[in-house]
């Protein structure tokens, strides 16, 4: 079986009977909770166990979530599709934010972020995309040194102390050959 046809089918039936609930926040709320566990409760949910025990792991993994995001839940282990679950979670989140405008940026910096940068790359992002909110990702990552790496859609803005150095020792190489 296709799995990506599989997860978006499911993606969709989701999208579609959260918006007629009027719960469809609630339930991307829980999607993107509930990816963030997926590692930490995957390897319960490819074992052969019953559907009880499966469906009470993502009970006491996922609390509070929202009744139709439950009942979605109920229907993907009575299923047996939860070995598909991470892949089901990303084509809804992918398909919500999507239906709504939301562009996804990814930041690497070296330290936390100011406000001041993310608002500026929001508006830059808005600009450039025609969407209607950003989703910024933020990832610190010592190793850049400084500056930042901003990834939105198919464009990137590489403002890093790394790759301006990288271009320095090229040129200083490109230039040393030529003398020699």
């Amino acid at each position: 079986m296709n799995s990506g046809l599989l997860a978006s089918r499911y993606a969709s039936a989701l999208e579609q009977y959260s918006c007629e609930q009027g719960q469809s926040g609630e339930c991307y709320a829980d999607a993107r909770q509930l990816m963030q566990l997926i590692p930490a409760i995957e390897g319960y949910l490819r074992k052969p166990l019953p559907a009880q025990t499966k469906m009470d792991i993502l009970v006491k993994a996922l609390p509070g979530r929202c009744d139709s995001f439950s009942r979605f839940l109920s229907m993907v282990v009575s299923h047996r599709r939860e070995m598909y679950l991470r892949r089901i979670l990303q084509s809804y989140i992918a398909e919500y934010k999507k239906a709504r405008g939301i562009a996804d940026g990814r930041l690497k910096v070296a330290s936390e972020p100011s406000e001041e940068l993310l608002e500026k790359l929001r508006k830059l992002t808005l600009a450039s995309t025609g969407a209607t909110s950003v989703d910024i990702e933020v990832t610190v990552d010592p190793d850049i040194i400084g500056g930042f790496v901003y990834t939105v859609a198919d464009k990137r803005l590489d403002a890093s102390v790394r790759r301006q150095l990288s271009e320095l020792r090229k040129a200083f190489e490109t230039n040393n050959k030529r003398i020699i």
